[in-house]
């Protein structure tokens, strides 16, 4: 028999391993040798010991950790193994009732440490020992034999799983009324202010009064108002076009990073997406990112068990964490986000939804942008792109409106520095920034804008990357009206929000900032509810010229009637038109151009949906009307489709699905996803 000592902890064997030799470790030897020592000795190969020294030395972390993220060693077999060897007691599962609530217990969410348990024979302690501190240990449990009778030995996993059950009611309270009871002025949980209602009362008693008396005078003002948000829309649209006409540049090799990589964490929201869970877990796995170095949340309602179950059956590897929201407040994303904040351990985050494909890239080209850029850089916007471009005529103006917006409009901002209400995913932030603005708004429905404004109220600004992330677009008229409700209604909440102090939000936006914010939100809004009221008052002066009415009224009316004309095709024109710039051309041979004649129904159909926005502002404010998703076949029957052309055109490269090899875990196809990257 080998006189070293033998683990067997690769491919969960049952054999319950002993140590048969004592490693005595020499005080010049650093950690990392020592580490390889202690494995080598245990019976793992040199050549994996060898390489989990090397990204220990570059990501900055230890050969234990390393091997775990390899999945070299079984974490719950190895530290079974450790308590063995240090005569401790080793628990797989912790009640959650012994658990000492402190106030700083779930500090333990974030890092690994000691967790101390009330029992009936007295209090224990669950530790996580580590190789590197195995002799010392060993030599202080021999020193005090006392110790041994009030430690037990648990995983990280296995104690962090303890700290979420225990504390999650007073948890899931703080994370809901938090934002209310510190920055009320900043909460979306009442809709409307005293001030707020008495003002709109005021206005809508005053228009009906003027309309009464002076119906042609009010008549003009409405439309010289409407008329203001539709021309500024439009100028901005063509502003930001032109910035893209003149400064599309390809893309500059950035150097090699030498500084040591940050903790990633990734908040996943999931709800009902059951069907979903192999295609994003073989996506999430698919990112370019050390997994040692990873911080993976999958965070689903407490109830949710058809999706807790989905991933569980998924295999996921120790990086990953499946987060249960209590049920308790508003069913919204934003709740569960700011909910998994709280056990966040990386220092950048990024949000992503069920049905995304982010491009492998797209973490490490995040990360980069942070690291050249100044500590004001608070977030970073992917660009959004829409795979299913040629399924209808509703999928096909819903990609050339992405287009617009994330290749042209957001870079025009960016570039500009001025305020961008985020998309609700693709997100990356710095954490500190995030946790200075008070995090997301349980209760806004578009918590991505709101959340946007806030950071730049208080001096941050968000930047732009190259690298894509694909989704799909509603195809379904029902769904997308829901959608579209959902993100109307946000909207009004955030202006609700940010109004409520005119004078605060000028000082705090600027005048730039609060011009932009208007036509951003604002504009949306009214635009989308005043849209049929353009072709209605083109109508009614039509009649009012063919009737032979005053000659005073007919000259204004005629002139406000070519302004409509004016703004309409103007909206039509400029919504097309960055659209068109934005998209690649694989996406322009995929966009049947007939499609294009219906921008004006689709404009329509938002303005229904931003009717029924307000009505549900009235009465249910805070409902989230989720977007399904369904399965992706390619992730059925664990066989690859035929490869799907991706494409890659200059300044933006957007994607369709290119499957590769099946994903080595669990026989599922692995999507790969190129994007807006560099590097791909």
């Amino acid at each position: 028999m080998s006189d070293k000592p033998q683990l067997q902890v690769i491919g969960g064997s049952d054999i319950r391993p002993q140590l048969t030799k004592t490693l005595e470790p020499l005080s010049a030897v650093s950690c990392h040798d020592y580490e390889q020592r202690f494995f080598i000795g245990c019976g793992i190969g040199k050549p994996h010991v060898a390489e989990a020294r090397q990204a220990a030395e570059a990501n900055a972390t230890t050969i234990e950790k390393e091997l775990i993220a390899r999945r070299l060693i079984q974490p719950e077999l190895y530290y079974r193994w450790l308590a063995d060897e240090l005569g401790l007691e080793y628990v797989d599962h912790i009640n959650p009732d012994e658990v000492v609530r402190l106030t700083s217990t779930d500090v333990l969410l974030r890092r690994d440490g000691p967790l101390r348990l009330s029992r009936e024979n007295g209090q224990v302690t669950v530790i996580v020992p580590e190789a590197r501190r195995y002799e010392a240990d060993k030599g202080r449990l021999r020193a005090r034999h006392g110790l041994r009778r009030r430690l037990v030995v648990a995983s990280p996993s296995t104690i962090r799983r303890a700290v979420w059950q225990s504390g999650a009611e007073q948890r899931v309270r703080q994370t809901t009324f938090s934002l209310d009871q510190d920055h009320r002025e900043h909460s979306a949980r009442q809709v409307l202010t005293g001030t707020q209602g008495f003002a709109l009362a005021i206005i809508i008693c005053l228009c009906i009064a003027a309309f009464a008396i002076w119906p042609f005078y009010a008549f003009t003002a409405l439309h010289l108002v409407l008329t203001m948000f539709f021309s500024g829309g439009i100028i901005l649209r063509l502003s930001a076009l032109m910035m893209a006409v003149r400064c599309r540049k390809p893309e500059k090799d950035r150097p090699d990073n030498i500084t040591p990589m940050p903790v990633y964490t990734l908040l996943i929201p999931l709800r009902d997406e059951a069907a979903m869970a192999p295609a994003l877990v073989a996506r999430i796995d698919a990112l370019r990112w050390p997994k040692s170095l990873l911080d993976v949340k999958y965070i689903c309602e407490d109830g949710d068990g058809t999706t807790i179950a989905a991933l569980e059956a998924q295999n996921l590897g120790p990086e990953c964490e499946i987060v249960r929201v209590p049920a308790f407040g508003p069913r919204t994303k934003p709740k569960a986000l700011q909910y998994a904040l709280q056990g966040a351990r990386g220092s950048l985050i990024a949000i992503y939804d069920a049905e995304d494909k982010p491009a492998p890239g797209q973490l490490h080209e995040a990360w980069t942008a942070f690291r050249e850029g100044d500590d004001q850089l608070g977030c970073l916007q992917a660009p959004l792109a829409i795979a299913n471009v040629s399924s209808n005529w509703l999928s096909g103006l819903f990609a050339l409106e992405y287009s617009g917006l994330f290749r042209v409009l957001i870079p025009f901002l960016a570039h500009t520095r001025m305020p961008i209400p985020l998309g609700g995913t693709s997100n990356h932030f710095r954490r500190t920034a995030l946790e200075k603005v008070g995090g997301w708004d349980p209760y806004n429905v578009t918590e991505d804008a709101d959340l946007g404004l806030r950071l730049y109220a208080h001096g941050y600004r968000t930047g732009i990357i190259k690298s894509a992330t694909v989704e799909g677009s509603p195809v379904q008229l029902g769904v997308w009206v829901r959608q579209r409700t959902r993100w109307l209604k946000g909207w009004a909440q955030t202006w609700l929000v940010v109004m409520r102090r005119p004078a605060t939000t000028f000082a705090s936006l600027g005048l730039g900032g609060f011009v932009i914010f208007q036509l951003m939100i604002a504009g949306m809004l009214i635009s989308a509810l005043a849209h049929p009221l353009m072709f209605v008052f083109i109508a009614l002066t039509l009649a009012w010229l063919a009737s032979g009415g005053p000659a005073v009224v007919s000259a204004v009316h005629s002139v406000l009637m070519w302004t409509d004309f004016t703004n309409i095709l103007g909206s039509y024109l400029t919504f097309g038109a960055i659209g068109w710039f934005g998209f690649t051309a694989y996406e322009r041979r995929c966009l049947k151009r007939r499609w294009l004649l219906l921008t004006p129904a689709y404009w329509l159909l938002m303005s229904y949906a931003g009717w029924r926005a307000l009505l549900q502002l009235i009465n249910k404010a805070h409902l989230w009307e989720k977007t399904p998703h369904p399965a992706d076949p390619s992730c059925k029957g664990g066989q690859p489709p035929a490869n799907q052309q991706a494409t890659e055109e200059t300044g933006v490269a957007v994607a369709t699905m290119t499957i590769a090899n099946a994903d080595a875990r669990n026989g599922l196809p692995m999507e790969r996803v190129k994007g807006i990257e560099p590097s791909s």
